[in-house]
């Protein structure tokens, strides 16, 4: 497979993956229930319509589409996640047609850095690609585990700091998930070099980091806004899996000047553009009024 053709199915992975996210926060519908018999304040249940299902399967055959494209020996992961994030982009239109959520001004600016940067960092597939030189065992391993142990104390702080739970549930998704994610290249590595306990661990981290990041991210999408949650949890995996293929798989940046040059802006107004739309949004969540808050611990849920 050509550079080219992974970057297609990255692109379309994406797209397909972040389209079933939008059904699936569509597709959560609150239930009311009776205050408790304790008289304690009444509390909220959810449901999943049909379109969740949908949602999920989109995800699962988008996820497909991607680990299919970062098999591919010549094209480095760290250039195709980050352009993976073009999915946001999916996220960004729906969230507005279709779930009614608010953007503000400098929302839609992150959202113009964010398609500027995707452009720059494609443009820097031209020219040759150093291929991934395998799977460096010391530094994958102790890479991880910083990786995980980082995911523990975030999970912690989720449960203990309820105010701050819609980002705190957005880094442990992209912590998890970029573990997924990087492992799915590494699983196909370590089996085209025939390593047998390098193909045990990335698959069971693959499968710990994908499982585990679905769970985190439906938690998010419970209580809070699909563009916080998503861009939270983008900004964290691009930058766990970029590090990651760079420490640990052997890939480097490209060596001629116009590839490197439009590498580093594009990575750069990627992670921008993300932190920009998450940072403005969680201050516009702060800013609703009581009745409106985005995270409703005990008090209303969401709706649509």
């Amino acid at each position: 497979m050509s550079v080219w053709g992974a970057i297609a199915l990255a692109v379309t992975g994406s797209a397909s993956m972040n389209l079933g996210l939008v059904l699936q926060k569509r597709g959560i519908v609150p239930l009311t229930t009776a205050p408790t018999l304790q008289g304690g304040s009444a509390r909220y249940r959810t449901r999943h319509a049909p379109i969740w299902y949908l949602g999920m399967v989109l995800m699962v055959g988008g996820y497909g589409l991607y680990a299919l494209a970062v098999s591919s020996r010549v094209a480095p992961i760290s250039l195709l996640q980050p352009l993976s994030a073009s999915g946001l982009l999916v996220v960004a239109f729906l969230a507005v047609v279709y779930l009614n959520e608010r953007f503000h001004a400098t929302e839609w600016l992150g959202v113009g850095v964010l398609l500027a940067a995707v452009i720059l960092l494609g443009l820097s597939a031209q020219g040759p690609q150093l291929a991934s030189a395998g799977i460096e065992t010391s530094r994958y391993l102790g890479f991880f585990a910083v990786a995980l142990g980082s995911a523990i104390a975030i999970a912690f702080a989720a449960m203990s700091i309820p105010g701050r739970s819609e980002l705190l549930l957005g880094i442990l998704s992209g912590l998890l998930f970029g573990t997924g994610y990087l492992n799915t290249k590494a699983l196909a590595l370590a089996i085209q070099d025939h390593s047998l306990p390098l193909t045990v661990a990335a698959a069971c981290l693959m499968a710990l980091g994908l499982l585990g990041g679905l769970v985190a991210l439906q938690l998010g999408l419970r209580f809070g806004r699909a563009l916080i949650v998503t861009a939270v949890n983008l900004v964290t995996n691009q930058v766990l899996v970029v590090s990651g293929g760079l420490v640990c798989l052997g890939e480097s940046f490209p060596t001629e000047t116009f590839p490197f040059t439009t590498r580093i802006v594009g990575l750069g107004g990627i992670l921008g553009g993300i932190l920009l739309l998450a940072r403005v949004g969680g201050e516009a969540a702060q800013g609703l009024p009581a009745e409106e808050t985005v995270w409703p611990a005990e008090s209303k849920p969401l709706s649509f």
